[in-house]
């Protein structure tokens, strides 16, 4: 599987497709571009199959944004950093 990211362009049209249940069993992460440091708007990090990406894609409501790997690698370090928090507090 790959992990994409996608700014939210339509956020009714977003947490429609989003609550779709074969997007729900993938997960996804939600963020705001200016707590990433990156802007204004709501980004979507997820790691999931070709056909699920399809999904998001003709939905209209999201889009791949130019500075995807930056984003990216923003939001799965805040995670790393959040998993090993929570390895800390369980010593």
């Amino acid at each position: 599987m790959e992990a994409r990211v996608y700014k939210i362009l339509d956020k009714a049209k977003a947490l429609e497709v989003l609550s779709r249940d074969e997007i729900k069993r993938f997960g996804y992460i939600q963020r705001s571009g200016e707590s990433l440091g990156v802007g204004e708007g709501d980004y979507v990090h997820i790691e999931a199959t070709d056909d699920i990406f399809r999904i998001l894609e003709e939905s209209g409501a999201f889009k791949r944004p130019e500075n995807e790997e930056k984003i990216k690698k923003k939001i799965e370090e805040e995670q790393e950093a959040a998993m090993g928090g929570v390895g800390f507090l369980g010593m």
